[in-house]
């Protein structure tokens, strides 16, 4: 009785301290609704990737959720794409301080090509634009680049990105109507 009891109040003060749990009601993937951590705030994109952004930081962070380009991320990025299949974009040239030695790491242009899946992911680095719109073209990707600062702007809004899973889209869409939003 005495763990039932505690169980419940617990439940309450959750619903006290975090009353709107709609999509986590709805047992939807955190991964596409969650935009913000304890010190970052997130753009979800084809799981377990995700852009990142620090508090009090003004740059994006491609986190790779895993060490598999011998980088846990990929920054700052200025601007991104996706398809179901590949994530590409332009990380900016950084100067970076190591043992007060300033180091610049060069900007890059890059496909993560995740078509094989998760565990067969390959980044591809281009020196210049015009290599990745050559590989852009021979992949039949759109050279288009989204903001991503005018992405979380839409996602802070509205949960629901263009290149969630259909089953996702609805379910979160769904949770929504629910809400009158």
């Amino acid at each position: 009785m005495a763990a039932l009891f505690g169980c419940r109040k617990t439940e309450k003060m959750k619903e006290k301290l975090f009353p709107e749990r709609s999509y986590e009601d709805a047992q939807i993937d955190n991964f596409y609704w969650s935009i913000e951590g304890w010190d970052y705030s997130v753009i979800p994109l084809i799981k377990p990737f995700q852009l990142i952004r620090l508090q009090g930081d003004y740059v994006w962070q491609l986190s790779t959720g895993f060490n598999k380009f011998d980088e846990i991320s990929v920054s700052p990025i200025n601007d991104f794409n996706l398809t179901n299949n590949y994530i590409y974009g332009h990380k900016v040239e950084e100067t970076r301080d190591f043992d007060n030695r300033k180091i610049i790491v060069p900007a890059f242009w890059f496909i993560i090509d995740i078509k094989k899946g998760v565990k067969e992911v390959s980044l591809s680095k281009f020196n210049s634009e015009q290599e990745l719109k050559a590989e852009l073209k021979k992949l039949n990707l759109p050279e288009t680049f989204l903001n991503p600062d005018e992405i979380y702007e839409q996602y802070k809004q509205n949960p629901v990105l263009p290149w969630f899973p259909e089953d996702i889209k609805k379910q979160l869409e769904e949770v929504k109507a629910k809400q009158g939003k």
